[in-house]
Formats: C-alpha cells, sequence, structure tokens
C-alpha cells in the first residue's frame, strides 16, 4: 500500500511538464469519467477494505456532478489456546487442561452517495477542485465466539480417582461484534473536500483528494444467542451432563440436565443497546480514473 501511495504522489510532482499535449486542454464539456478510489490510512472510524468507485459527468469546465457507490469487507480471526499440566508440581494430585477459544469477527460497509465539483484552477496537467458530497453510511457487523475445554483431573492419594471434563461455551452475535462495542449502523454522511487530478495523458488520470466527513447514524439493537454445557466422568460414570441455551433478546434461559432428566425455563432482562451516534473524522484518498 505505501508503495502504491509513493507511486501516485512521485506521478503528481514528478513527471515534467513538457509531455503535455499541445492543445493544454484536458476537460472539454461533457466528459464522463470512471474511477476508482481509496483510502490507504487505518484508523477507528475508517470504513473497512472499502472498493469505492465514482462516476463523474463534467457538465462544463467549470462544474462536475459525481455518484460515489463504495462496498468494504473486513473478516478478523482470532485463535487461543491455554495449556495447564501440574504434574511436575505434585506428581500424585495433578491437572491437565487444553482450552481453545476461537472468535471470528465481521464488519460489512455500505455506501452511496452524490456530490458536486467546482473545479477552479487548471494549469494543463493539473486541475484543482473542491466541493461536497452527501449520502447513505451503512455498517453491519456479526460474530462468533467458541470456546472448548477438556480437562483432566487425577489423585492416587487415598481414594485414587480420575476425572475427565469436557466444557463448551459458543456465543453467535447478530447486529454486533464479539465485544458488544460496534453495533449495525444506518445513517447519513457529509463530506466537504478539495482535490487534484493529474492527467497522465489525455485519458488517463490520478489524484488525492482530502475530504472532512461528517456522520450520524441510529444503532441497532445487536442480539446473541449463548449455548455451553459440560460433561463430567469420574472414573468411567457420568456425574454431570447438562446445557444450557441463552437468547439476549427474549432474556430466557433454557437448561437441559441430561442425569436427571429435568428441564427448566427462566427469564431475565432484555438486553437493549440502542441510540444515535455521531462521528467527525477526515478522510484523505487515492484515485486512478479514466476519461470517456
Amino acid at each position: 500500500m505505501k508503495k502504491l501511495v509513493l507511486l501516485a504522489v512521485t506521478a503528481l510532482m514528478c513527471i515534467p511538464a513538457s509531455a503535455q499535449d499541445s492543445d493544454n486542454d484536458y476537460l472539454p464539456d461533457g466528459l464522463f469519467t470512471l474511477e476508482w478510489k481509496f483510502n490507504p490510512f487505518d484508523y477507528e472510524d475508517k470504513p473497512k477494505n472499502m472498493a469505492q468507485f465514482t462516476a463523474r459527468m463534467f457538465l462544463n469546465e467549470k462544474s462536475v456532478v459525481r455518484l460515489s457507490v463504495g462496498v468494504g469487507f473486513k473478516r478478523d480471526k482470532d485463535e487461543k489456546e491455554q495449556k495447564l499440566d501440574t504434574r511436575i508440581v505434585d506428581s500424585k494430585n495433578y491437572d491437565i487442561s487444553n482450552s481453545n477459544t476461537t472468535t471470528i469477527n465481521k464488519e460489512t460497509t455500505l455506501k452511496i452517495g452524490a456530490g458536486y465539483e467546482y473545479h477552479f484552477a487548471n494549469s494543463g496537467r493539473l486541475d484543482f477542485y473542491a466541493g461536497a458530497e452527501a449520502g447513505y453510511l451503512g455498517r453491519f457487523y456479526s460474530a462468533t465466539k467458541e470456546t472448548q475445554t477438556d480437562k483432566t483431573s487425577v489423585s492416587t492419594t487415598g481414594a485414587a480417582k480420575t476425572t475427565v471434563t469436557s466444557t463448551y461455551d459458543n456465543f453467535e452475535y447478530k447486529k454486533s461484534n464479539a465485544d458488544r462495542n460496534k453495533f449495525n449502523e444506518n445513517g447519513f454522511y457529509g463530506t466537504i473536500f478539495t482535490g487534484v487530478d493529474f492527467f497522465v495523458y489525455r485519458k488517463l488520470y490520478i489524484g488525492a483528494e482530502l475530504g472532512v466527513t461528517f456522520n450520524m447514524a441510529k444503532k441497532a439493537n445487536g442480539t446473541y444467542t449463548e449455548n455451553k454445557g459440560e460433561v463430567i466422568t469420574t472414573d468411567g460414570k457420568q456425574t454431570a451432563n447438562w446445557s444450557d441455551s441463552y437468547a439476549s433478546d427474549t432474556g430466557v434461559t433454557l437448561h437441559l440436565d441430561n442425569i436427571a432428566k429435568t428441564y427448566s425455563r427462566t427469564a431475565g432482562n432484555v438486553d437493549e443497546n440502542t441510540g444515535n451516534t455521531m462521528k467527525v473524522y477526515f478522510e484523505p484518498a487515492i484515485r486512478i480514473g479514466w476519461m470517456f
């Protein structure tokens, strides 16, 4: 990514002006362009891994209207393993356990907007502009978290026994990430920007743009389900075998005991997390486009 940014900056600054077309006219009326825009920097409010495309219509050499569509997707996977072996401390009474936790977070971004550009200065290959854009910005989250723990406890003193415990705890998140600090957002964005186009030759251009974006959105109530359980076996005899199922949108927990053959249902408070969010951030971009 750093190489792409360096290449764009070098092209803007170092290509000799002597290579310009003789007519020195790069913006005739009615030109239509398609361009790809990307943000090379990473920060908290940035729409993740967004591929953004912009169509521009030059009404004249000063006035341009544009339509932008962007889609972004990010997937993070985190795996943690914990091991325990206490045989070194006590070879007669010890525990051996292995716990694995896998967390997967997914984020999708959708951006659709329209804007206006005023091209206030043109010096042949370089074309400077400023303008504003507004539209829809949505962020969508989901996640899973799975933990599996297997533990063996051995005691050879007194009444010797071996206990094997298998425990699982699995979460599925909807409209939020696994940490529940980000929730689905549907809202409005507005950007004021300034930029420059450099025409490599008559049809191809590269450019840079810097905007200040205001984003206001409504957060959804993210929900999750949790399924957990445990099986304990002591000297080959099963002493515990139960499972719980919990849904945050209803607050209901279902408990099943497979040994006692019992089933229960309890209701608690529903976890509500909604509201509005507001963000203001800088939005730099590198662009490459083609004229038609």
